[in-house]
């Protein structure tokens, strides 16, 4: 199951220079990697996108924190999102600059809840687990 984001071109957005958010046509939200869930591997991913010239993605730029080994599961899952998104034409060479947050669920936490966004340029991408009761 693939969620997304939609942003409407026409929609204000206050300081949408300063993030560029307004270049984001649709944005695939990416998935939690199952071994990074699996091993309770939660942290921050901030990925550069420079947009291309038919609004397709340049290149792409991250850092993750915490600083590990183990971001490139994480980097992975982002790429690979931000190439099945669009972005607007219009912002041939600009960058936009995207912030993912990956966490874990307390336990006990709503299940209903995969994702979120917050503004300017924050998401969230949450795992969670069931809990048995006896």
């Amino acid at each position: 199951m693939r969620a997304y984001l939609l942003i409407l071109a026409g929609l204000p957005l206050v300081a949408q220079t300063d993030t560029n958010m307004a270049c984001v046509e649709r944005l695939e939200i990416p998935t939690y990697p199952p071994l990074a869930k699996q091993a309770r591997i939660a942290g921050v991913l901030t990925a550069s996108v420079r947009v291309g010239a038919d609004g397709s993605i340049g290149n792409i730029s991250s850092q993750f924190v915490p600083e590990s080994t183990k971001s490139v599961m994480f980097a992975s899952a982002v790429e690979e999102s931000l190439r099945a998104s669009m972005f607007a034409k219009s912002c041939a060479g600009k960058q936009v600059r995207l912030v993912f947050n990956f966490v874990i669920a307390e336990p006990g936490a709503s299940t209903q809840v995969n994702s979120s966004f917050g503004y300017p340029n924050q998401f969230w991408i949450v795992a969670h687990f069931k809990t048995y009761v006896d």
